[in-house]
C-alpha cells in the first residue's frame, strides 16, 4: 500500500472515530481557518488524485510580474555540532547569483522553532560579506525589544559592509515572554508595543539620515543624540510586519512603508482587502500607491513532479503547521480543544490545502497558479520560506526550480517573450 493510500486510510478511521461533538470542535476549528473539513467515507487515493488533476490551475498571463526573495524562520535552535547556518549562507550565494530580490532574517527568542535566528543584524551582517546584489533584510526587527539608537547603529554597520542593501521588517511583538528583553519595563510596554513600534520607525529614520534627536536618560533627563556609523542610503527601507489587523496595513501605508505579511492564518480575501486598504492609505497620505509594496511569505518547495513533492513536504509541513498551532494555544486557540485523533485530521485536512492553494509547492507549472492569484491580491513579492524543515540539500536542489518559476515572472519587458 502506498504512502499516500495510508494516510488516507488512516485519516478516513480518526473521522469515523469522532462522536458529534467532537467532529463539531473539529469543524469550527477548521472553519477558522478556512479549512474543510473532509468526509468521513473517504473516495480513495484514485479518485483524489484524478479530483486534483481536473482542478483548475492558472498559467502566467502576459504582463504579469513579481518579484522573488527568500525567507528563513523556523530553524531549530536545539540542532547540535557546526555547520547550523550552512543552509542560510548556501542559500544567500544561490539567491545573490541568481537575480532574487532579497533575503529575510528573522528574531526569534526562547523556543527550538526558529531558534536559530536571536539577532537578525548579525546574520545579515555574515550575508553582507558573502554577496554582491542582494538586499539583506530583518523578517523581522522587533522594534519595540531594542533602543531605537541601537537599531540604528547595527543595520548601519550591514548596509556599509553591503555597500548600500540594508532593509528591515518592523514588527510589534508577538509573545509577552520576549518583552523581558525590552528596555525598561518591558511587561508594562506589552499593551502598546504597536505604538511603539511606530515611533521606533520614525525615530531610528530620523537617526539613519543624520538628525540630532533627542532621547531620554535613565534619570529621565534628555540628551541629543547622533549615531555612528553613517550608513550609505539616505533612508532605510522600512517594512511593517502585519498579518490580522487591517489597522495595521493602514498605519504602514500612512508613514510609506512597505507591508511584510504571509497567508498562514489568513484567507486570500481578506488579504486582498488590506491590500486594497494600504493602497489607499498610501495615496491619502500624499504617496505614490504605485510604489508601495507588499511582500507575502509563503512555504516554498519547487521541484519536478507534484506527486513526489508532495510526499516530500507532507511531514516536514505538517510538522510545521503541527508548531505554529501549538503556539496558538496560549492565546485561546481551538486547536488546544482537540484530541490527538482530531488534530490528525485537522492538520492533514489543512496540509491539503496549503499544498493545494496556499504555497508554492510542487512544480513551476502548478505554482504559477498561485503566483496568479497573488497578483490579484495585490502582492508585489513573494518571500519564499524555504527552512520548514526540509533536509538541507533537498531545500538547496528545490532552489534551482524555483529560480525558473521567478524567471517566468520577471519585470515587464525581460520576461522571455516580451522582449522588444
Amino acid at each position: 500500500m502506498s504512502d499516500e493510500s495510508e494516510a488516507a486510510r488512516r485519516l478516513k478511521e480518526r473521522m469515523s472515530s469522532l462522536s458529534p461533538e467532537q467532529r463539531a470542535v473539529l469543524e469550527r476549528s477548521l472553519r477558522e481557518r478556512n479549512v474543510k473539513a473532509p468526509s468521513a467515507v473517504d473516495p480513495g487515493p484514485g479518485t483524489k488524485a484524478a479530483a486534483r488533476s481536473a482542478a483548475p490551475r492558472r498559467g502566467r498571463r502576459p504582463g504579469s510580474t513579481m518579484d522573488f526573495s527568500l525567507f528563513f524562520f523556523s530553524g531549530d535552535g536545539t540542532a547540535k555540532g557546526p555547520g547550523k547556518y550552512q543552509l542560510l549562507l548556501d542559500s544567500a550565494r544561490h539567491a545573490d547569483a541568481n537575480g532574487f530580490d532579497g533575503i529575510w532574517v528573522p528574531e526569534r527568542h526562547f523556543v527550538d522553532f526558529g531558534g536559530l535566528y536571536p539577532n537578525p543584524s548579525l546574520l545579515a551582517s555574515a550575508i553582507a560579506v558573502l554577496t554582491e546584489n542582494i538586499q539583506i533584510r530583518a523578517g523581522s526587527c522587533v522594534l519595540p525589544l531594542h533602543h531605537p539608537v541601537r537599531v540604528a547603529e547595527e543595520w548601519a554597520v550591514v548596509d556599509n559592509l553591503s555597500g548600500g542593501r540594508a532593509a528591515i521588517s518592523a514588527a510589534s511583538g508577538w509573545h509577552p515572554d520576549d518583552f523581558l528583553l525590552a528596555p525598561g519595563d518591558g511587561q508594562q510596554r506589552y499593551p502598546r508595543r504597536k505604538d511603539e513600534m511606530f515611533e521606533s520607525i520614525d525615530t531610528v529614520q530620523r537617526l539613519w539620515a543624520g538628525e540630532s534627536v533627542e532621547l531620554p536618560r535613565a534619570d529621565g533627563s534628555s540628551q541629543t543624540v547622533r549615531t555612528l556609523p553613517r550608513p550609505l542610503q539616505p533612508r532605510l527601507p522600512v517594512w511593517v510586519s502585519a498579518q490580522g489587523s487591517i489597522e495595521t496595513f493602514v498605519r504602514a501605508g500612512e508613514i510609506g512603508a512597505y507591508v511584510l505579511t504571509g497567508l498562514v492564518a489568513q484567507r486570500p480575501a481578506d488579504l486582498k482587502d488590506k491590500t486594497a486598504a494600504y493602497r489607499e492609505a498610501l495615496a491619502g497620505a500624499g504617496y505614490d500607491p504605485a510604489e508601495g509594496r507588499v511582500t507575502a511569505m509563503v512555504h516554498t518547495y519547487v521541484g519536478s513532479d507534484d506527486d513526489e513533492a508532495r510526499e516530500t513536504v507532507r511531514g516536514p509541513l505538517t510538522a510545521y503547521l503541527k508548531t505554529f498551532l501549538e503556539q496558538q494555544d496560549s492565546f485561546g486557540s481551538e486547536f488546544s480543544k482537540l484530541n490527538d485523533a482530531e488534530r490528525d485530521v485537522m492538520l492533514n485536512a489543512t496540509f491539503e490545502r496549503y499544498f493545494d492553494q496556499l504555497a508554492l509547492l510542487g512544480t513551476p507549472d502548478k505554482c504559477e497558479s498561485l503566483i496568479e492569484d497573488l497578483v490579484d491580491i495585490g502582492v508585489d513579492e513573494v518571500a519564499c520560506l524555504v527552512d520548514f524543515g526540509l533536509d538541507p540539500g533537498q531545500v538547496l536542489k528545490g532552489l534551482d526550480h524555483l529560480t525558473e518559476l521567478k524567471d517566468r515572472y520577471r519585470h515587464r519587458g525581460e520576461t522571455e517573450g516580451e522582449k522588444s
